[in-house]
């Protein structure tokens, strides 16, 4: 295959020859000695789509990180528009013009679909309109219809797909890279994203499209460039090179037929559903014999995903379902099948595991005896699946992670073998996997089938269910409308079935039913939907409390509450900060009492009030290198949180020991009489409070600071790839945290009146409790700080309300962890629904 860069016309008439506006020279890169990338040199030309083509594994990702700054190369130089780049970044790449649409998009799942667009994007493309209206238009073009404001972890694949390429689409790019942009799409949101890539073609934008299939390579591009084993195979015209050429240069060898033979002749029915009824889809009918592999197709989001789901036992429906001659329940099924999602980072690995831990999980009880797992019997079964799939790992002990994502999807197959299934259940089992994987996949879904183990495969693929099916139940509006056997499995009959199907269905009976949901249903998705039952609790104990004893309402006791709830509740908003970024701050409490401590032997009676301000300027400085030092700890000294921040707590404690080893040092008089001045039962430092709450809130759901907590906190993986500086934002949050701990150290300053070293600790877990009753995920990403001062009003309210009506200090514990978990189990439920149905 020649390379040549002479002018030519393709079958969309549009002209391959133009400028050079990246050139890539010996890239290299290398990981703990492995090549991942080795002298690889490529030329990209304005108007022009250029394909790379490679088996999973051979570079293709790690050359298009390279492209967009999420990687640096160990060797190599790259050029844009004939100036090289020095150090491309995220942030570079995005300033040159350089776009990408990752295979697995980096949608940040707790932010909405409009916070995700306005976070990845240039401020400037919102500047001068309506957010809501330009983001609009950006979905348009893409063709996706959903609410703007929806959570993004309800939007399906496909529909986060759309959502990514609409996010590379906006920025006008100069280079536009796709990395697999239709594995999760169906052919009408395909032929969309094909008008619009020949748009900015024709408009001058280079599109560098990363694809497995050779059928889109025809379509849509000029030139392509074949990697494989992380070194260049080969680069040419499009028209210039055979199917067949293009598939030995792939895998280096020859490949036969892609799918193997069908069976002449089946066996007896082994798996009989009738009637099966769930959520999306209604009626369904279907046998399959022994030896026979079933495929379930129509346009995405007739209900082939829940069909699946309730197959291997993950949804409830009702029918009958018979494998063997004997009924399953819906527990039996989840015993019985073996699931392969479709997508298998959310559902399919187990991200923090190894290898070989990914794929024996399921089958643990085959390897134990009292228990105890057999490492040998464990390691020789998972070698022998792992030989028979052809997994190629670094090591059984490596990170899942680390496997390209045809060798993850083998890790899924492998999982699913090992537990012996009754039946196997695959959901797009080919989504983003190579041709060569494919190939052994198809093989070992045959052999399965041929062993009598019933095969069901849902994929948007009607080539691939001609070539591996024996059989094709055609879905529409969640019913089967046309069943497929023998020589009428054929792509253009599995297409025009689905498609006249769907002749008279409007296009929003098709939308996934998580895009359709109310606005009651999105706000119980919101951050701050706890603060509903949390403000009803509080009114509902001081109703009690009041009934119990007619001074619980006094102006007297109402201000003590508020006093002592705004002290925690600042603290508390720091620890807010720290759990949005999926972390935790177990120094705040230690710190509170030290700077209490500090503040004993400047802010006293006497002092000029030079000495004062130089106190509370001192606490505020000794804050900030608090919170760096977490922050640094964290993110450059490979701490976790709990352990930077618990060692930092030992110090402190420590710190106010050494200061002061019993209390002393009485707070000025006249200080403490401003920090707790009340007008009725309000004190005003409540109100201060209050202020800064609604305004942390403000920030973190209207302006990008706020995103960008939320997105390190949601994923940091995603977070990076969209250009977010991590490091800086994590930092920064902790400084924050500590900051907001001045301001709750100052009211416990005013509440005890003197430097106490023992005092402060206790508020560290009481801030803890406070921000998981405000709704704040312990997970990162998720949280409210209104949420967190109702948190704090409810917990002081408790425990005021224990002491008031006599009861015992036990009582006071008891209450606090029936709130943490009564709130915890609220959440999680509301949540849950609010996303399934």
């Amino acid at each position: 295959m020649r390379d040549t860069s002479v002018g030519v016309e393709n079958e969309q008439g549009m002209a391959t020859s133009g400028a050079v506006i990246l050139k890539l020279s010996g890239i290299s890169k290398f990981y703990a000695r492995i090549a991942a990338l080795t002298d690889v040199s490529v030329t990209f030309r304005t108007g022009e789509v250029h394909a790379i083509l490679g088996e999973n594994g051979a570079g293709k990702s790690t050359m298009m990180n390279v492209i967009a700054g999420a990687i640096r190369p160990d060797l190599g130089t790259i050029e844009f528009e004939g100036r090289v780049v020095a150090s491309m970044s995220p942030e570079t790449a995005a300033s040159l013009g350089i776009a990408i649409s990752y295979q697995h998009p980096a949608i940040l799942d707790d932010l909405s679909v409009l916070e995700n667009l306005r976070v990845s994007l240039p401020a400037a493309l919102f500047a001068g309109n309506a957010p809501r209206a330009v983001a609009q238009a950006m979905l348009d073009q893409v063709g996706l219809t959903v609410p703007l404001q929806a959570r993004s972890e309800s939007l399906t694949v496909a529909q986060k797909q759309l959502l990514e390429i609409a996010k590379a689409l906006a920025i006008r790019p100069k280079v536009l890279i796709l990395d697999e942009p239709t594995a999760s799409l169906d052919q009408d949101a395909t032929d969309m994203l094909f008008a619009r890539i020949r748009e900015v073609v024709k408009a001058g934008t280079s599109v560098i499209y990363i694809t497995h299939r050779l059928a889109e390579l025809r379509q849509i591009a000029h030139r392509v460039t074949v990697l494989r084993d992380g070194r260049l195979a080969g680069s040419g015209l499009v028209e210039e090179v055979s199917d067949q050429d293009l598939l030995g240069m792939i895998v280096g060898r020859t490949l036969g037929s892609a799918f193997p033979p069908k069976p002449d002749s089946t066996g007896d029915i082994n798996l009989s559903v009738t009637g099966l009824t769930g959520q999306n889809f209604s009626g369904v009918s279907f046998t399959v014999a022994r030896g026979e592999i079933l495929g379930v197709a129509g346009v995405a989001g007739n209900g082939q995903a829940e069909l699946m789901r309730a197959l291997a036992g993950l949804q409830p429906s009702k029918g009958d379902v018979r494998l063997g001659g004997q009924s399953l329940s819906n527990h039996d099924m989840l015993k019985q099948a073996a699931f392969m999602p479709s997508d298998r980072h959310a559902e399919g690995l187990a991200g923090g595991l190894t290898i070989r831990e990914n794929a024996a999980i399921s089958a643990l009880d085959k390897f134990s005896s009292f228990g105890i797992v057999n490492r040998k019997a464990e390691m020789a079964q998972v070698t022998d699946v792992f030989r028979a799939l052809a997994v190629k790992a670094p090591s059984m002990e490596a990170a899942v992670k680390s496997l390209s994502g045809g060798n993850q999807q083998k890790v899924v197959m492998a999982r699913a073998l090992l537990s012996e299934p009754g039946l196997i259940v695959a959901d797009e089992p080919t989504q983003g996997v190579d041709v060569g994987a494919r190939s052994e996949i198809y093989r070992i879904l045959r052999e399965v089938s041929s062993r009598g183990i019933p095969v069901i495969v849902n994929s948007s693929d009607a080539a691939e269910l001609e070539g591996l099916c024996d059989k094709v139940i055609v879905m529409s509006r969640g019913q089967v409308v046309e069943t497929l056997t023998g020589h009428d499995v054929d792509e253009a009959r599995i297409v025009a079935a689905a498609v006249s199907a769907l002749t008279h269905v409007d296009r929003a009976e098709n939308l996934h039913p998580k895009a359709r949901a109310s606005g009651w249903r999105h706000f119980l998705q919101s951050d701050n939907a706890p603060a509903v039952p949390l403000s009803l609790v509080i009114v509902l104990l001081a109703l009690y409390g009041f009934s119990q004893n007619s001074h619980f309402l006094s102006s007297f006791n109402v201000g003590n509450i508020l006093m002592l709830a705004t002290a925690l509740g600042f603290i508390a908003l720091g620890q807010t900060v720290a759990m949005l970024l999926a972390g935790i701050d177990l120094s705040v409490g230690p710190l509170a009492g030290f700077l209490v401590v500090v503040a004993s032997f400047f802010i006293t009676e006497g002092q000029s009030p030079e000495v004062m301000a130089l106190g509370f300027a001192l606490m505020l400085g000794l804050a900030v290198v608090v919170g760096m030092v977490n922050g640094l700890l964290i993110r450059f000294a490979s701490f976790t949180p709990i352990a930077a921040t618990l060692a930092m707590y030992i110090g402190l404690q420590g710190c106010s020991f050494i200061l002061r080893d019993s209390p002393g040092g009485y707070i000025d008089s006249n200080v403490v009489a401003w920090i707790t001045w009340q007008i009725g039962p309000l004190p005003v430092a409540f109100v201060v409070l209050v202020l800064v709450a609604l305004a942390a809130e403000h920030l973190l759901r209207n302006r990008r600071i706020g995103w960008q907590l939320r997105a390190t906190g949601s994923n940091e993986d995603s977070a990076r790839r969209i250009g977010l500086r991590i490091d800086r934002t994590f930092v920064a949050g902790y400084v924050v945290s500590a900051l907001l701990t001045v301001l709750g150290a100052v009211m416990l300053m005013a509440q005890i009146g003197v430097g106490d070293p023992a005092q402060g600790s206790n508020y560290t877990l009481a801030s803890i409790t406070a921000v998981v009753l405000g709704g704040t995920s312990l997970r990162g990403g998720r949280g409210t700080f209104i949420g967190t001062v109702l948190g704090a009003i409810l917990l002081t309210e408790v425990l005021n309300a224990v002491s008031f009506l006599g009861l015992s200090q036990t009582y006071q514990y008891v209450f606090q962890g029936a709130l943490i978990l009564v709130a915890a189990l609220i959440y999680a439920t509301v949540r849950e629904r609010s996303t399934v149905k």
